[in-house]
C-alpha cells in the first residue's frame, strides 16, 4: 500500500514538473514570437505637392506597414526656413534638390543627400489669358510672365525653357519674380501679366474659373529632372540604412501601384490628402500628370537627370553650391527596391483554397 502511494506521489511530482517546464517554455516562446515592433521614420514635407502621390499611395495602401515601418509625414514649419535643420522636425525631407542642395550657402556641400526620387518632371504650367489664341512661342515675345522667385525650381525650369526657345530673358520676355506665391493668382486675375506660371491644382482651378487657359506644360519642354526627392543627412543614412530601405521599398510599391491603377482609383485612395480639391478635378489632374510622364516606375535617381537639373540651375545663375552626383545621391536603396519590389494586383494574386477544395485535392498545407 505504501509503495502505491509512493508511486502515485512520484507520478504527481513528475506531472507537475513537466507542466511547469512546458509553461515556462511556452511563455518564453510566446514572448519571443510576439508582434515585432515596427521601425519609425518622421518625414518632413517641404510643401504639399501632387508630385508626392506615390508617397501618399504607399501610406494609404499600407505599403510602409508591410515593411514593418511606421511613417509620420508632416509639413515643414515656416519659421525655420532661414536656418533649416532637419533634425529639429524629422528624419527625412521630402523636397527638391534645387532648394535644399544646389542653392544652399556657397560651398557648404551635400549636408542632405538624395536617396529616392518621386517625380521626373517639374509640375508647373504656363497659362495664358482665356481670350488668347492657340499658343505658340512666338506669342511670348514682348510679353510678361508672372513667375516665381529667381531661385525656385519652377522658375529655373521656366527660364531654361525660354532659353532653349531662343527668347532673351528680361528683354524679349519679362518674368515678374517679386510677387509672393500667395498673391500670384489674385494679381493675374486683376490683369497683371500676359501669362502666369502655376502648378496643380491651381492651374486647373484657374482655368475652371475662366481667368486663365493652360497653354503648355513647362516640365515637358526640357529633359527630365529629379523634381521631387527624399533626402536625409549623411549620418542618418549611415546609421539607419535598414529603416531607409523599408521606406524606399514601400515608395517603390506605391509607384508600381500608381502605374497599374487608373486615375480614378488613385484619386480615391489619396483624396484625404487633398481635401480642398473636388474629386473629379483630382482625377483629371492625376490623369494629365500620368499622360505627361511625371512619375516613373522606380525611385532610382538617374545621373543624367541630376546633371540636367544642376546645369539648369547654373545657367539660371542660381548655383551657389555645386555638388557632384556621387556626393549628392545615394542610390543603393532605390536600386535594391527596383530589383526586388513587385506589385501583384489583387485579381492576379493566388486565392486561398477552401476546406472542401483542399479535401478534394488532398492539399492540407
Amino acid at each position: 500500500m505504501r509503495k502505491s502511494w509512493k508511486w502515485l506521489l512520484a507520478v504527481l511530482l513528475l506531472s507537475l514538473t513537466v507542466a511547469l517546464s512546458t509553461y515556462g517554455v511556452n511563455t518564453i516562446w510566446l514572448r519571443s514570437t510576439g508582434p515585432e515592433k515596427p521601425d519609425y521614420i518622421r518625414i518632413v514635407e517641404a510643401e504639399p505637392s501632387l508630385l508626392a502621390l506615390p508617397h501618399y499611395i504607399a501610406i494609404s495602401q499600407g505599403f510602409y506597414r508591410e515593411q514593418k515601418l511606421e511613417v509620420i509625414s508632416t509639413p515643414l514649419l515656416e519659421n525655420i526656413e532661414e536656418e533649416f535643420k532637419l533634425a529639429d522636425q524629422g528624419d527625412v525631407l521630402l523636397g527638391d534638390l534645387n532648394r535644399f542642395l544646389f542653392t544652399r550657402p556657397l560651398g557648404t556641400g551635400a549636408d542632405l543627400v538624395a536617396f529616392a526620387g518621386l517625380a521626373r518632371k517639374e509640375g508647373s504650367f504656363l497659362l495664358s489669358r482665356p481670350e488668347a489664341a492657340d499658343f505658340s512661342w512666338e506669342q511670348i515675345k514682348r510679353k510678361s510672365i508672372l513667375g516665381d522667385a529667381p531661385d525656385a525650381q519652377s522658375n529655373v525650369i521656366l527660364e531654361e525653357v525660354l532659353r532653349q526657345k531662343k527668347l532673351a530673358l528680361q528683354h524679349q520676355v519679362i518674368i515678374i519674380q517679386n510677387l509672393p506665391a500667395k498673391l500670384k493668382q489674385g494679381a493675374f486675375q486683376a490683369g497683371v501679366g500676359h501669362y502666369v506660371q502655376m502648378a496643380e491644382p491651381l492651374a486647373t482651378l484657374t482655368e475652371q474659373q475662366g481667368t486663365g487657359k493652360i497653354a503648355i506644360h513647362l516640365g515637358s519642354e526640357v529633359a527630365p529632372i529629379p523634381s521631387l526627392v527624399f533626402l536625409a543627412p549623411k549620418k542618418y543614412i549611415k546609421e539607419h540604412s535598414g529603416e531607409l530601405q523599408k521606406l524606399v521599398n514601400g515608395l517603390c510599391k506605391g509607384m508600381l501601384w500608381l502605374n497599374y491603377h487608373n486615375s480614378a482609383e488613385a484619386a480615391r485612395v489619396t483624396a484625404s490628402y487633398f481635401p480642398d480639391i473636388d474629386r473629379q478635378v483630382l482625377v483629371d489632374i492625376i490623369e494629365n500628370y500620368k499622360k505627361l510622364g511625371l512619375w516613373d516606375k522606380t525611385p532610382v535617381i538617374q545621373q543624367q537627370d541630376y546633371e540636367n537639373l544642376q546645369n539648369y540651375v547654373k545657367r539660371a545663375g542660381e548655383l551657389t553650391n555645386p555638388v557632384d552626383y556621387d556626393e549628392g545621391v545615394e542610390n543603393k536603396f532605390a536600386q535594391k527596391a527596383a530589383r526586388s519590389v513587385e506589385y501583384i494586383p489583387p485579381e492576379q494574386q493566388a486565392k486561398e483554397k477552401s476546406w472542401w477544395e483542399k479535401v478534394k485535392s488532398f492539399d492540407f498545407r
